[in-house]
């Protein structure tokens, strides 16, 4: 190679360096130039949508500080105008964290939003979605609020609440055979957010919310990630009292029986007893396995409890009917869950592994 080219190769290598920090340098001047909203919310009021935007600013000056923008119309896109017309910055939803619904809006239908700003390509598939038992400017404007998706996010990996986020709401609305589930949030009797319920959907209207024993038992049902704990009821001849079960891990298994008539879960959980009734010794192994034996018996009451209410109001979280899809060559959503959804007999198999060590800690 002649020293002329190898000039010319460091000059282009040059250009080519500073191009891409110069790039660089624009991308970071266009999204300071940027509002950056973090979490939206929308209720139903007077026949309209109302909207609350949340975005932190934190200029120098600022150090974090909490802003709502607020808009209100019969279109999220005039709403997000309105919300932008108030901003000193252009809004950018592409980096939103949270989307909440009020209760009463969930109730009325949430179609219109799935299909405008759940579909924009621009959001984050990994975006959380809750309904509010709360009005959504109550809970956006509680202190702290900013947190409310690292909230969702705690309680996912090691709390009671089911895995959620838009990727999976877009699936289980657009798939057949399945209905929506996302965390239901509330204020607390000392004002402060928490997420203890569930919401269950039909199509894109609120049906049934799950109480917190229900929450954590449809997490297992779902066998995504069953780490949590519960209260439960033993008994030991005349004797009854209250266990609290930590769930550290488990599987769940599905299989399909009769053409569809028939749907066994075969549901393993490893845990431990963190609490139990002081007439139980732990440390005889006949306690031991009286304690699971009746673990196994009175969850297998609950979870089987539960898939009776999805059934009595018509709601298919767990996606019973897409089961039964894959193992059907003719298959009607609609003569599914009129005809058929009701008389599936669901059948449970748990088995329970507790470890002894950490008992009672």
């Amino acid at each position: 190679m002649s020293s002329r080219t190898g000039k010319i190769i460091i000059i282009l290598s040059s250009f080519c360096l500073l191009f891409i920090l110069l790039m660089g340098c624009n991308r970071g001047r266009v999204v300071d130039d940027l509002q950056i909203l973090s979490i939206m919310g929308f209720g139903l009021e007077d026949e309209a949508y109302k909207g609350t935007a949340l975005y932190s600013d934190y200029t120098e000056q600022k150090q974090g500080k909490i802003h709502l923008l607020h808009g209100q119309a019969k279109n999220t896109r005039i709403i997000l105008e309105e919300i932008n017309q108030q901003s000193p910055k252009p809004i950018e939803v592409g980096k939103l964290h949270m989307l909440i619904f009020s209760r009463n809006l969930a109730e009325d239908g949430i179609a219109h939003f799935i299909k405008t700003i759940c579909r924009d390509p621009l959001i984050n598939s990994n975006l959380i979605v809750a309904v509010s038992d709360e009005p959504v400017e109550n809970i956006m404007t509680k202190e702290g609020s900013e947190s409310l998706p690292d909230l969702l996010q705690n309680n996912f990996k090691s709390g009671n609440v089911p895995f959620s986020n838009l990727h999976l709401l877009l699936y289980d609305y657009y798939g057949e055979g399945r209905d929506v589930s996302i965390p239901f949030i509330n204020l607390n009797q000392n004002g402060k957010v928490e997420v203890n319920r569930y919401a269950i959907f039909k199509k894109d209207r609120l049906s049934l919310v799950l109480n917190q024993k229900e929450m954590i038992l449809y997490k297992i049902l779902k066998g995504e990630s069953m780490k949590g704990q519960m209260e439960v009821e033993v008994r030991k001849g005349p004797q009854k009292g209250l266990t609290v079960l930590k769930s550290l891990s488990g599987k769940k298994i599905e299989t399909i029986y009769q053409s569809g008539q028939k749907i066994k879960y075969r549901i393993t959980l490893d845990g431990m007893v963190k609490e139990y009734p002081e007439w139980l010794n732990l440390r005889k192994k006949e306690d031991v396995k009286i304690l699971t034996k009746e673990l196994e018996k009175n969850l297998m009451k609950d979870l089987s409890n539960l898939l009776s209410t999805f059934q009595d109001h018509g709601v298919d979280p767990l996606g019973a009917g897409d089961l039964v899809r894959t193992h059907s060559k003719r298959w009607n959503e609609a003569e599914f869950y009129e005809n058929i959804y009701q008389q599936i007999e669901f059948d449970i198999d748990l088995r329970i592994q507790l470890q002894t060590s950490g008992i009672g800690e």
